[in-house]
């Protein structure tokens, strides 16, 4: 979250306002002075303009929201629904409801204001005082110039809080999801919190099914496949879940892999059906990458206009050459096992792999193509029936999470800085899709895909 690491994101929400910039570290000191009725304000010697002029009711200064989190180095969500405002700081978030005297700190502790948050011209305002002394800053009124004089240097915790996630995501995710936890956890290191990482990869569909059905505690649950999120843990495990990365179906493969110089685009599917190569994918019902090739094997039989070429596929594939993750494909063909692996392309540009780009039509990576790619179904052995789609990850945090605020800030961090890590992966973030609807989402999770 440093303000180095900035990048913008282009979102689909556009009915509400986030402001924010990165959380600033301990020895940065912000003074600031605001005046009751002007527009603009000294911060750290610069003069800065304000949304809307401060006001004083109930003999406290409230002040927009927005400029007050931008000002101190956090970030501020409002949502018109529920006419709630949030700010959140590196180690304190706040929730104000319009109209109300009570506050939220953290999500759990409670406490009566002297006087309750107000939209003025259409943009929410807090109690200036209550929100910087909570943060340990200082605040001081001047009733001869009606202004406020308040400084704030955001410090370490005094004593290390230790925090476990628990984060259970896609086998292909590894490489990303382990980037961002490091990013995360180093700086959060320098506040004095020590983020433990208790991490899990597994095929989607067991990824949804630790929870559904072994009933484990995730603190976040992360899927290749984001139809699996509604499928098996809405509303019973979880209320909402966001789309925010995409990825390709392509053939893997190695220098000594049978008829390696011969293999093209247009041939794939008649080298595999020869009878000294051997392929392979993984478990349909364990890995969307598995019925996601199945799917495909299906589109080709349509595309290539070739009856039968489906379940010649099937059958040329050997039960060995099935494996839970697809990922575990990539250490056969490394040791030359196997000659062929269908793969996403994200697992073959981290593992240095040579690969076959698939047609459009059937690598399931353009969604102006949705309505051919749903022309293929695939039922699972639990009875769960799966259509061809475009490849959209998914992520939720479900509602018994252990650590849910801390979930919730890992997810926020994943989704507004993990950018460059997903797409030197192979897994570029597509426009963030919230389901049911934006404001159905934790505040903070929103903060991070707007």
């Amino acid at each position: 979250m440093k303000k180095l690491v900035v990048f913008s994101l282009v979102v689909l929400f556009v009915f509400s306002i986030t402001i924010g910039v990165l959380p600033v570290k301990g020895d940065t000191k912000v003074e600031g002075e605001i005046s009751i009725g002007k527009t603009s304000a000294v911060i750290n010697s610069k003069v800065v303009k304000i949304d809307v002029t401060p006001v004083i009711s109930n003999g406290r200064t409230l002040i927009s929201g927005s400029f007050l989190a931008n000002t101190l180095g956090g970030f501020y969500d409002y949502n018109p629904n529920s006419k709630t405002i949030t700010l959140l700081f590196d180690l304190k978030v706040f929730t104000f409801e319009v109209g109300s005297k009570k506050a939220i700190i953290d999500n759990e502790n409670y406490e009566t204001l002297d006087v309750a948050p107000a939209v003025i011209k259409g943009v929410p305002l807090v109690p200036l005082r209550f929100v910087i002394e909570s943060l340990g800053g200082l605040v001081m009124w001047n009733e001869n110039t009606r202004s406020v004089k308040f400084s704030y240097a955001p410090k370490p915790l005094s004593k290390t809080l230790n925090v476990t996630l628990k984060v259970i995501h896609a086998g292909s995710l590894t490489q990303p999801i382990r980037s961002v936890e490091e990013n995360f956890k180093n700086y959060y290191k320098n506040l004095n919190v020590q983020i433990n990482f208790e991490d899990m990869s597994a095929g989607s569909v067991d990824v949804v099914k630790q929870v559904s059905e072994l009933k484990k505690e995730m603190d976040v649950v992360i899927t290749a496949d984001s139809f699996l999120i509604p499928q098996y843990l809405i509303p019973a495990y979880a209320s909402w879940y966001t789309e925010f990365a995409t990825n390709k179906l392509v053939l893997c493969y190695t220098d000594k892999s049978a008829y390696a110089k011969e293999i093209t685009s247009n041939n794939w599917f008649d080298i595999l059906l020869r009878k000294d190569v051997d392929f392979g994918y993984a478990e349909p019902n364990s890995d969307p990458c598995g019925y996601r090739t199945l799917l495909m094997f299906q589109l080709s039989e349509l595309f290539y206009k070739k009856p039968g070429l489906y379940n010649s596929l099937l059958n040329a594939t050997k039960p060995q050459n099935i494996r839970p993750k697809s990922v575990e494909l990539v250490a056969l063909l490394q040791t030359h096992e196997l000659d062929y692996a269908f793969e996403y392309e994200s697992v073959a540009i981290q593992n240095n792999l040579k690969y076959i780009s698939l047609k459009d039509e059937l690598n399931f990576g353009n969604p102006e193509l949705k309505d051919w790619y749903a022309k293929a179904s695939f039922t699972l052995k639990d009875g769960t029936v799966v259509k061809g789609a475009p490849i959209i990850y998914g992520l939720t945090i479900p509602e018994n999470a252990p650590s849910k605020i801390w979930a919730e800030r890992f997810v926020m961090y994943l989704l507004k800085y993990g950018k460059d890590d997903f797409k030197k992966a192979g897994q570029p973030f597509v426009d963030f899709k919230a389901y049911p609807d934006i404001y159905k989402i934790p505040a903070i999770v929103r903060i991070g895909i707007r």
